[in-house]
């Protein structure tokens, strides 16, 4: 058995390559402490015989003793169900300590679920189909699960397209990529049949547009109803939150009135099994149970108030919290309710970015367009009163922020209403290895921020870190412009033999801030790899989109240009509405694309094995790759797109069967696979 060991007595430091082959299986250390959520007493000791009842009581005691550790501290945590309240909170108080870790593991052979979740009884037939769960404790959320399947928020059976603006339509004008017209749209209008201006509950209906079918290529946007009125023959005037800036902050892929879209979250439209609704104002939540589902039996479950399962962050940058291990957990049912109480809905601008408006209706802020204050940083993505970029992110079940040498692994992340995994600032050396993220409502793992193109005194961008042997399914669930993994600024980033399939967008995107060139200024994207990856069935939902995606810069200006980031050995098929299996965007530059096998992934349409479409492109190497299509665009500046092979059907060449041996879950992690059936890497000879 290979375990991580952080501590300069064992390794100097670690870095992306001391975990090449790295935390096989679960760690086997004695406990000093356990938890046990059924049988246990936080007035216990917290041994195996008599244990703590909470992780909160096991991290106080590893508190007073860590000061005088003579070897790894390991906190075992029983199966069973611990219900969380609260976020759980480590800090620099918690982690290892004289060159020894801490370790909080699943006791062997058992599962600990952390579950944010309320489970929700007590039903009874309604009517028509429909049954009813009356006193529901939980104010308000986003997601349902029965039997651990995702449930649907009642929605329209068919798209729907507005007829048009609720005033007279003016043109929109640009000025230096900022907008500069007058005209703020606050709704639209639609037939009377589609919704009507007397429906109940009014203000906690959406309005969804999702990607390519919307024709809103790589965006998908949730926009929340302000009112209903009728608006004269035979229509409907829906007036929307936040509508105005949504509209004016960009001219591309915006959520128009002609761009069908869904209806959701009404009574009205619940009539379809697997969906439902809930009714705040009287606390009543209707299903329309599936086949084969009884309610009197079934475990029916809904988020509670908590978005954050674990929190890890030290006080500062400063004072990071360090040497902690969480291995073999798994995190459930988490909310994000901040589309609906914000009323500013679910935009997406790109990847697990959402516009913001900054309460400035119609007005864009000029950071997001005006190329001269883009990369200034004096403008450095100018934060609003809440110290927020023009945008936000999703929240993640677990938040690593000003921490250091921390390992996730081995653990499950199922049935989330945001992000898997999310390392925001300062989070260096962190692994993320051997995990299962499934059903998903956002992002499995985004790591880094939008707004760290220059770092000030008080930032610090993410460094070294893995992420590597993680299986990624079913993300997006809710918000369709969500990937596997997001890195926004990153620097020594491995991305390396993980499996990712069944994706709404892209299935990796890497960097960040390069539209029309602007991204050669930054100082913060920089030797980043991503390799031997398995990436299938990707861009389902969203097009603009691809296997692999990068954007901007792939170094330091200040650093040599044969130091490049690398996307090398990856095995990408099943393109979807996406335009190209590796797809270098705007500003891309200095990267290297070898040795990658591209297969399914010509279209009609958009899709190609290489999407180099812009000269905004440029040094780019794009060599040695495989493919069974010879579809590809290179509009690049000095890109090199040489010795590359094509092939016809299954007649690889034996280097392309030897990369796609090589990519996905190594030999010791393959057991991921087994609980879902859907993974479809092909059969190759055995080495």
């Amino acid at each position: 058995m290979i375990s991580i060991h952080f501590a300069s007595r064992r390794v100097a430091a670690f870095t992306a390559c001391a975990v090449v082959v790295l935390l096989l299986g679960a760690l086997d250390l004695p406990a000093q402490y356990c938890v046990d959520p059924v049988r246990g007493n936080d007035l216990n000791p917290g041994t195996v015989e008599s244990p703590f009842r909470t992780v909160e009581r096991a991290r106080d005691a590893v508190r007073g003793v860590r000061s005088s550790m003579t070897r790894d501290l390991v906190v075992q945590l029983r199966g069973g169900n611990y219900p969380v309240s609260a976020t759980l909170r480590f800090d620099e108080r918690d982690g290892g300590a004289n060159g020894y870790r801490v370790i909080y593991q699943a006791y062997a052979g058992e599962q600990p679920v952390l579950d944010a979740g309320v489970r929700v009884t007590g039903w009874q037939e309604a009517g028509h189909g429909i049954w009813k769960a009356s006193g529901i404790a939980v104010d308000n959320f986003r997601q349902l699960y029965v039997n651990g399947v995702r449930a649907n928020r009642a929605r329209s059976k068919q798209m729907v397209s507005g007829t048009g603006w609720p005033k007279p339509y003016v043109s929109f004008t640009t000025n230096n990529w900022q907008l500069t017209n007058e005209f703020y749209p606050d709704g639209i209008k639609v037939a009377e049949t589609a919704i009507g201006a007397n429906w109940k509950n009014h203000k906690d209906i959406e309005l969804v547009w999702i990607g390519e079918e919307s024709k809103c290529t790589w965006r998908s946007h949730r926009l929340l109803v302000n009112s209903l009125a009728a608006g004269g023959s035979n229509s409907t005037i829906i007036k929307l939150d936040n509508y105005g800036f949504v509209m004016t902050s960009s001219l591309m892929s915006r959520p128009l009135p002609g761009n069908p879209f869904y209806i959701e979250n009404a009574y009205e439209l619940l009539d379809e099994p697997g969906e439902w609704y809930f009714n705040r104002s009287t606390r009543e939540l209707f299903y329309h149970p599936r086949a084969g589902e009884d309610l009197r039996m079934a475990e029916v479950y809904v988020p509670g108030a908590v978005e954050t399962i674990l929190a890890i962050a030290g006080s500062t940058l400063s004072n990071k919290v360090s040497d902690l291990v969480f291995d073999g957990l798994t995190f459930r049912h988490t909310t994000w309710l901040r589309p609906s109480t914000s009323r500013l809905g679910a935009c997406c601008n790109q990847a697990d970015k959402y516009i913001k408006g900054f309460g400035n209706i119609g007005r864009a802020h000029k950071a997001i367009f005006r190329k001269e204050f883009y990369f200034d940083p004096a403008y450095d993505y100018v934060v609003d009163a809440q110290g927020e970029a023009e945008g936000f992110k999703p929240a993640g079940s677990v938040e690593v922020n000003a921490a250091e040498r921390i390992a996730i692994q081995n653990c499950r992340f199922e049935h989330l209403g945001g992000v898997g995994i999310e390392l925001t600032q300062g989070g260096n050396a962190v692994a993320i290895v051997g995990n299962i993220f499934r059903d998903l409502s956002a992002t499995a793992i985004v790591i880094g921020r939008w707004d760290q193109d220059y770092c000030g005194p008080n930032e610090e961008v993410c460094k070294d870190d893995v992420i590597a042997n993680n299986l990624i399914t079913r993300v997006g669930q809710e918000y369709y412009n969500s990937l596997a993994i997001t890195a926004f600024f990153t620097d020594g980033l491995t991305i390396r033999h993980n499996e990712l399939t069944d994706l709404p967008y892209s299935g990796i995107s890497s960097g960040w801030g390069s539209w029309k060139g602007m991204g050669a200024w930054t100082t913060s994207n920089r030797r980043n790899v991503i390799e031997n990856n398995f990436i299938s069935n990707f861009c389902q939902k969203c097009s603009d989109g691809g296997g692999i995606y990068t954007i901007g810069i792939g170094k330091s200006r200040t650093d040599p240009d044969t130091l490049t980031s690398k996307i090398r050995g990856n095995y990408i098929t099943g393109i979807g509405t996406g335009y190209g299996a590796l797809y270098p965007d705007e500003g891309s530059c200095y990267y290297e694309l070898t040795g990658n096998v591209l297969e399914n992934v010509e279209t009609t349409s958009h899709g190609k094995w290489l999407h180099l479409w812009s000269k905004d492109h440029h040094d780019i190497t794009v060599t040695g790759n495989f493919s069974d299509s010879p579809k590809l665009i290179n509009k690049g500046l000095n890109c090199v797109v040489t010795n590359n092979t094509v092939y016809q059907g299954s007649n690889r060449p034996a280097a392309a069967v030897e990369i796609i041996r090589k990519a996905g879950l190594e030999p010791a992690y393959s057991k991921l696979r087994l609980p879902l059936l859907q993974f479809n890497k092909p059969e190759v000879p055995a080495p």
